[in-house]
Order: C-alpha cells, then sequence, then structure tokens
C-alpha cells in the first residue's frame, strides 16, 4: 500500500484521500472516491495536477472488506455484526444480558496494525438488545491482509473475544433479619427496592421472609430456600466482619464465603458466598437505593449465570468508585 500524492495520470484506480472542491467551494469528488479515467479531464479543467490518494496492492484489503471480516471474527456469541461502509462494522447485542471480552485478546488485536482498531463498551456492562457493545474502524483506506489474518486467527485462539451472556429468569429469594420491633419498616424498605430490580432484570423476586437478627435463624432461613435460584440477605445491621452475623449464618447453612469486603463504592459491606451453586449475597444497605452500586455490578453477572470468584470480585476495585449516594449515613462529602 502507497500513500501520498501523484500525478492525476498515475492515480488512476487510487483511492482519493482528501476531498476536492473548486474554486467556488463547491464538493468535485469526495475523500474515498476511486479515481477513473473519466475523471481526469475535471480535474484538469479545474486546476489538479497532483493529488494525495492511496494506491491498494494485491496484497491488501480495501478498509470495507477489512472490517467486515474482523467484525465477523471477534463477533461471539449473541452479537451482530454490520459492516454499513466507510471502514467500519457496528457490532450490536442480540439479546439482553452482560457483556464478556477477552480482555488480553483485543489488546493483542489493538497492537497488531496502524490503524486496526476495535473500541467496546466496558467489560461487564449490562446491555440490552440491539446497543452497540463494539465498533471496528480500519482508519487507512486499506490494510495488508495478512494483517486481517492475524486477527482471524487470534480470535480463534481465543474463542470468543466479544460475547453477550443473557440474562436468564431466576427466582430470588430475599430474607430481611432484624428485631419484631422492626419488621415493619425493615420489610418495607427492601421489600420494594429489590423487587424493581429484580423484575427489571426480567427474574422473578420470591415472597420475603422475614427472621431474628442472629445466625441460627438466618440459617434457617437460607436452607429453606429450596426453589430460590439466587438468595439475597439484608439485615438491621450491615456486615462489618467475616465472623459477623450474616457470614456466620452461611457457614452455618452448610455454605462458603467468597469475599465480604468488595471494593466498589457505595458497597464495600458487601458479602458474596455460595450455598453449593446458589449464590447467596449479603447486601448492603446501599441495595435500598436506585442509584448504581454495587448490587448493579454483581446481580447482572449472577442472573447470567456466572459463578464470581474472589478474583472477579477484586479486580472489580478499578473503577470501583462510582457516584455517592447523599441518603447514605456518612455521605463521602461528611468525610472530606
Amino acid at each position: 500500500m502507497k500513500f501520498g500524492e501523484a500525478p492525476i495520470e498515475e492515480s488512476v484506480g487510487a483511492i482519493l484521500a482528501h476531498k476536492l472542491y473548486d474554486k467556488a467551494g463547491k464538493l468535485l469528488l469526495n475523500k474515498g472516491h476511486r479515481i477513473a479515467a473519466s475523471d481526469l479531464t475535471a480535474l484538469r479543467q479545474h486546476g489538479f495536477e497532483r493529488v494525495t490518494v492511496t494506491q491498494l496492492s494485491a496484497a491488501d484489503l480495501h478498509e470495507d472488506a477489512a472490517a467486515e471480516r474482523i467484525g465477523a471474527a471477534v463477533a461471539g456469541s449473541h452479537v451482530r455484526m454490520r459492516a454499513p461502509g466507510v471502514g467500519r462494522a457496528n457490532l450490536t447485542a442480540a439479546v439482553r444480558g452482560v457483556l464478556h471480552i477477552d480482555v488480553p485478546q483485543l489488546e493483542l488485536i489493538n497492537n497488531i496494525y496502524d490503524g486496526i482498531t476495535i473500541a467496546t463498551l466496558r467489560e461487564y456492562s449490562l446491555v440490552d438488545i440491539r446497543d452497540m457493545v463494539a465498533l471496528v474502524k480500519v482508519v487507512p483506506f486499506g490494510v495488508p491482509a495478512a494483517r486481517v489474518v492475524d486477527v482471524e486467527r487470534i480470535a480463534e485462539a481465543s474463542g470468543a473475544v466479544l460475547q453477550v451472556k443473557p440474562l436468564e429468569k431466576q427466582r430470588v429469594a430475599l430474607i430481611v433479619s432484624g428485631t419484631e420491633s422492626t419488621r415493619a419498616r425493615l420489610m418495607k424498605s427492601f421489600h420494594e427496592p429489590v423487587r424493581r430490580r429484580i423484575e427489571g432484570w426480567g427474574s422473578r423476586l420470591l415472597e420475603p421472609i422475614f427472621t431474628q437478627h442472629n445466625a441460627e435463624s438466618i440459617a434457617a432461613a437460607i436452607r429453606s430456600q429450596t426453589t430460590a435460584d439466587m438468595i439475597l440477605v439484608a439485615g438491621i445491621s450491615a456486615i462489618i466482619d467475616r465472623e459477623d452475623v450474616a457470614p456466620s449464618a452461611l457457614l452455618l447453612a452448610g455454605g462458603s464465603i467468597t469475599l465480604h469486603g468488595v471494593p466498589v463504592d457505595p458497597g464495600t459491606l458487601l458479602m458474596m458466598g455460595y450455598l453449593g451453586d446458589v449464590p447467596v449475597v449479603g447486601a448492603p444497605g446501599c441495595i435500598k437505593s436506585p442509584k448504581t452500586n454495587v448490587i448493579d455490578w454483581i446481580l447482572p453477572r449472577l442472573l447470567s449465570g456466572e459463578r464470581l470468584t474472589r478474583a472477579n470480585l477484586v479486580s472489580m476495585g478499578h473503577g470501583g468508585l462510582l457516584k455517592d449516594i447523599a441518603e447514605r449515613p456518612m455521605p463521602r462529602s461528611k468525610t472530606d
């Protein structure tokens, strides 16, 4: 591929790099136009003797063909690809779900060749059907075909550079613990906000259960949720320690603790664990807020069938400082 100025007589078949205007400011030829022999007369008439062009060789691919092949290579399950031209391929979600990206392979592809670019949403973004999840843009008018083959090989080795895991319709249990005198207040403050979130994600919140705020009572409530696909535990007080009431209850019920203390704020006091294959989430108080918090990062991934590990959770620290919630007992503004 050659780029630069050339006499107009030598530019036939080449791709015009910049727009050309006549002396009156009227567009004569648009960039990307492939110069034909029939254009030469008009060019001479308007005083153009040399033009800046891209000349592709037999070893090069036009930007449109390259973008289409790259888009097709990186689009995994539940990702649709459309190549509208101008060196672009639009990748959109075919379902509502969580975007998964093989980030190391994406970075490798973006480092293959100047001008081969893929821009994506953040990994694990919750996307709706038809949302754009990535844009392939080939910057020059052509790239070596061998570099596109490199992209295809990397994508094949990855298995799925980009994919959307659909949200599943799950049954979610809510266990609220407290004292008898706080039952009505706690059930009111947790039930509706949690229901709206869960139903908004296409799942069903089971009838909430109220129990006393001690490990034995909460453990019994956890064990009783035999039809639930996920269990949320919220209480009168936040989970302060790994040996606090809710974590102790999960262990007493026969479960395991993945992590207490997730590096996302609001929501650092969240506990993540499992009872067999059933996720058990010790929810922080911010689950009651409609503003984005740790719950919005974790629950959609669980609802897409992902099993979260400690490594998954601790990696959330990068970007985990979210907008504050003014209703918190101690907003950040009061700690400055």
